[in-house]
């Protein structure tokens, strides 16, 4: 069978690819530029796939006919992916983006500007009205607000109501580059809970680890 990365190359697998990356490019359009009109594209063809593939799957009821179809609807839909990944700019992608895609990560930029060592805490203030005031600080420069040399911005995540376990519970909130960072929130979240998660970005696109869970009340 042909070499088709990052897609994998067994069907069954690349049946759990498709339902995953879905996901995860309607949760991430925004952030990564995708199209209107390429995600409309792949939601009707991955409509399509999830009703042929399985038939065409299951010796019980595959017909050539239906064989047909899905070998039709497969090359739509790693056409329309590729398209997808090929606009994405590089600069948008983040480490989560490679592994969930299954792309491989380029390093010839690292040795100049090599991944961050170090996490950033972020200060809070919460004193307006459904608005919260983000301030990055760097811990290990004496607990200034100047972002570190190399770095190109601190990546901001969030989750309102409950305490976020991984990194998956997160929302992407922006790549803040000047500070006080506004995030501002719907009436409906007054009184809720927000949770940050913060970690540096280089001018390489790399980033570094988690820095601590800062949170605050949302006010109303």
């Amino acid at each position: 069978m042909p070499n088709r990365l990052p897609f994998p190359n067994e069907e069954g697998e690349l049946h759990t690819y498709f339902e995953v990356c879905m996901e995860y490019l309607i949760d991430n359009q925004v952030r990564l530029g995708v199209s209107d009109e390429d995600m409309l594209a792949l939601l009707d063809e991955h409509a399509i796939w999830k009703k042929v593939f399985p038939a065409a799957a299951n010796a019980a009821t595959s017909t050539k006919s239906l064989v047909t179809n899905k070998n039709d609807s497969l090359k739509k839909m790693l056409a329309i992916m590729r398209r997808i990944y090929a606009d994405i700019p590089k600069s948008k992608l983040l480490i989560t983006d490679y592994d969930t895609f299954g792309m491989t990560q380029r390093t010839s930029n690292q040795s100049k500007n090599p991944r961050p060592k170090t996490a950033p805490h972020i200060h809070i203030e919460s004193g307006n009205r459904l608005v919260h005031l983000i301030t990055f600080i760097d811990a290990e420069g004496e607990g200034t607000t100047a972002k570190p040399e190399g770095i190109k911005s601190g990546q901001l995540w969030m989750r309102i109501g409950n305490e976020p376990t991984d990194a998956a519970d997160l929302t992407f909130v922006g790549n803040c580059t000047k500070w006080p960072y506004h995030v501002e929130f719907k009436g409906a979240d007054a009184g809720k809970m927000a949770y940050y998660w913060a970690r540096w970005e280089n001018t390489t696109a790399q980033v570094g680890e988690w820095g601590p869970v800062a949170s605050a009340t949302i006010g109303g």
